[in-house]
């Protein structure tokens, strides 16, 4: 089972979502610490890192497999998290 690790810029970003969508992606947690593979493999300049939807909003997070943690990077709207 994998560890979840929260980046400050994803504490402060979760914050602003609203606690229906909170909830959500708190049982998304359990799901990755379970599978840290589910979510959408990146491409580009954010290659290494995955994308989970939950909604319109999508994390982004990257696996150390090695040590077995998954670092939350980034919470947020779809519109504006990739940018």
């Amino acid at each position: 089972m994998y560890q979840i690790k929260l980046t400050a810029q994803a504490k402060k970003e979760l914050k602003k979502i609203k606690l229906l969508h909170q909830k959500a992606i708190d049982a998304v947690f359990e799901d990755l610490k379970e599978n840290p593979r589910l979510g959408k493999p990146l491409t580009r300049e954010l290659t290494g890192k995955y994308s989970y939807k939950i909604g319109v909003y999508r994390l982004i997070y990257s696996i150390n497999a090695k040590d077995k943690i998954i670092f939350i990077l980034t919470a947020g709207h779809r519109l504006t998290i990739y940018k």
